[in-house]
C-alpha cells in the first residue's frame, strides 16, 4: 500500500486574537482539536497584547509555523519593528515570515535578511495597485533572495481560469515555502474552501501543484468555530490524497 505522507495543515491564528484571547496555549489547544499540523501567526503592531503573547507565550508546538508580518509602520523607528519581527520569528522557530510587497519599501526586507529574519513575499489580490504583475515579484524574490507564498484565492480573483496562479507557482516554485490557501462565496473573499463557490477550482489548481511539490497550507478562510476548520483540514486531506 502506498504511502500518502504527511499533509502540513492548519490556520492562520489571526481570528483567535481577534476574539481577544491571548493566551497561546489556548490557541494551541484550538489547533490539536482541530487536527492542525501547522499555523500562521499574525502580527498587529497597534495590538501590544498580541505582540507581548507572541513574545512571552510558549513556543507553538506545530510542526510547521510561519509568522505573517504587519505592514511597516511610518510612526515607529523600522529597526525596533525588525527587531520585534526576529524576536518572534526565534522564539515560534518560523519556517518564514510573510509581508505585503504593496505596502513595504524594499529597504525593510533588506533589514530583515540582515537580521536573519526569513523574509518572505506574497502575492497580492486583484484590489491592490501592485503586488501582483509576475515579473515585479520576480524581481524582488530574485534580487533580494526572498521566499514566497502563493495566495491562491488571490490568483484566482485575477485569472479564474487559474493560468495566472500556475504561472505564479512557475516562477515561484525555487523559493515557495507555502500556500495561502481559501476561497470565496457570495458573502466573503475569504471563506473556508468547502464553503466555496470557486471550491472546485481552488482544489485542482492545489493538486496540480501537489502533483509537483508537496507544500504546507496556511488556511485563510474565516472561521467562527472549531469545527468548522476540522472539516475543511479533512476535506482538503481527502481531496489531495492524505
Amino acid at each position: 500500500m502506498e504511502e500518502k505522507g504527511v499533509l502540513l495543515i492548519g490556520p492562520s491564528i489571526g481570528w483567535i486574537f481577534a476574539q481577544g484571547i491571548y493566551d497561546l496555549t489556548k490557541h494551541e489547544k484550538f489547533l490539536q482539536e482541530v487536527g492542525a499540523s501547522a499555523t500562521e501567526l499574525v502580527m498587529y503592531l497597534v495590538e501590544e497584547k498580541r505582540q507581548q503573547a507572541l513574545l512571552n507565550g510558549d513556543p507553538m508546538g506545530m510542526a510547521f509555523t510561519t509568522v505573517h508580518l504587519d505592514d511597516l509602520s511610518p510612526d515607529r523607528p523600522s529597526e525596533g519593528q525588525v527587531a520585534l519581527a526576529k524576536k518572534i520569528v526565534d522564539r515560534h522557530k518560523a519556517a518564514a515570515a510573510v509581508a505585503h510587497p504593496v505596502n513595504n519599501p524594499v529597504s525593510y526586507y533588506e533589514d530583515l535578511l540582515a537580521a536573519g529574519v526569513p523574509a518572505a513575499i506574497e502575492n497580492m489580490d486583484r484590489n491592490k495597485v501592485r503586488g501582483h504583475a509576475i515579473w515585479e515579484l520576480r524581481d524582488l524574490i530574485e534580487k533580494h533572495g526572498l521566499k514566497f507564498v502563493l495566495d491562491v484565492q488571490h490568483a484566482y480573483e485575477h485569472d479564474p481560469g487559474m493560468t495566472y496562479a500556475w504561472e505564479l507557482y512557475q516562477m515561484g516554485s525555487p523559493n515557495l515555502v507555502y500556500l495561502h490557501v481559501s476561497g470565496q462565496s457570495e458573502k466573503s473573499i475569504h471563506s473556508l474552501v468547502h464553503l466555496a463557490e470557486n471550491g472546485a477550482a481552488i482544489i485542482h489548481f492545489l493538486g496540480k501543484v501537489f502533483s509537483e511539490k508537496k507544500l504546507p497550507i496556511i488556511l485563510e478562510g474565516q472561521y467562527t468555530t472549531a469545527q468548522e476548520v476540522k472539516k475543511e483540514i479533512e476535506s482538503l486531506k481527502q481531496e489531495l490524497g492524505f
